[in-house]
């Protein structure tokens, strides 16, 4: 049987409701959360966009880099590095 009188009453370094935080430790947990929904708004544009077609219709706004795109015109699929569409060499196209 376990003693109840070791047991500790709340879980260790959690924080309690209605504590004070100061000014530094909120704004890292801001700053945690603004990147992870940065990193989801560009996962979701990136899995969201126009996945295939011709040269002519090659998405030109919203590209993230690492945007995968299997140009039908050259018949090969292709990436944007951050600036520019290149191909599995890294050769732009």
């Amino acid at each position: 049987m376990i003693n109840p009188t070791i047991i500790p009453t709340k879980a260790p370094n959690l924080p309690v409701a209605g504590m004070m935080y100061d000014q530094s430790f909120e704004n890292q947990i801001l700053n945690a959360l603004r990147l992870y929904f940065v990193q989801i708004d560009n996962f979701t544009r990136a899995t969201s966009t126009v996945r295939y077609g011709t040269t002519a219709n090659r998405p030109a706004v919203d590209l993230v880099t690492g945007q995968q795109y299997f140009d039908k015109t050259l018949g090969i699929p292709i990436w944007y590095n951050g600036s520019k569409w290149v191909n599995s060499s890294g050769s732009a196209v």
